[in-house]
């Protein structure tokens, strides 16, 4: 049984919460530190949930929009991280001996053309902001890495059966590397070599 897939304004939604955040807040030390009281503001959740084109993030403070965008990404129906890679994703996470290694390792597995496009973009758009939160202020990648780990790999597969350490190298590696880049669509014969290379 095919896994249902990550829903096309996923990305969107992210993409607009991580535009607010930067534009209110990037320079906030207190960015992801403390847990989420709550999955952001109701009202802004719903709002996201029925037509998240035309919300008007601006009236909402940047620690609202920061619960709103966990509070997304936790009750998404489907893993961010799609099944066909996550094992070898902790497997790398596992073996490589540094977190600029293990970056780039992971960086290769997720350009991977078997990933779906939503979860792809996802993907990029967030560790491409926590890598710039990263580089703003006192939250090293691994503290970032910690205060999302359990959002974004809360529907993977095996998950429960994984040491959570593994998940947060994870996300420490991309943030630390600078973050996923958008790909393009390429030859089948380049994705080839980039998924097997």
């Amino acid at each position: 049984m095919e896994a249902e897939p990550l829903s096309e304004l996923a990305p969107v939604v992210v993409w607009r919460l991580i535009d607010a955040i930067e534009k209110h807040g990037l320079n906030n030390d207190s960015l992801y530190r403390a847990p989420p009281a709550t999955g952001g503001p109701a009202e802004l959740r719903q709002a996201l949930d029925s037509d998240p084109l035309s919300v008007d993030l601006d009236q909402y403070d940047v620690v609202s929009l920061t619960d709103a965008l966990r509070g997304f990404l936790q009750e998404l129906p489907v893993p961010i991280i799609p099944a066909v890679v996550y094992s070898e994703l902790v497997y790398t996470a596992q073996e490589s001996q540094s977190v600029e290694e293990c970056g780039e390792r992971l960086k290769r597995i997720l350009e991977c053309p078997s990933i779906p496009r939503a979860n792809q973009q996802l993907l990029v758009h967030l560790s491409r902001h926590l890598a710039r939160v990263s580089q703003h202020h006192q939250s090293g990648p691994r503290l970032l890495g910690q205060a999302l780990s359990d959002s974004v790999f809360k529907h993977s597969p095996l998950s429960a059966d994984v040491n959570p350490e593994h998940h947060v190298r994870i996300l420490e590696a991309l943030i630390a590397t600078g973050g996923l880049m958008e790909i393009q669509t390429a030859p089948a014969f380049v994705s080839a070599l980039v998924c097997n290379g």
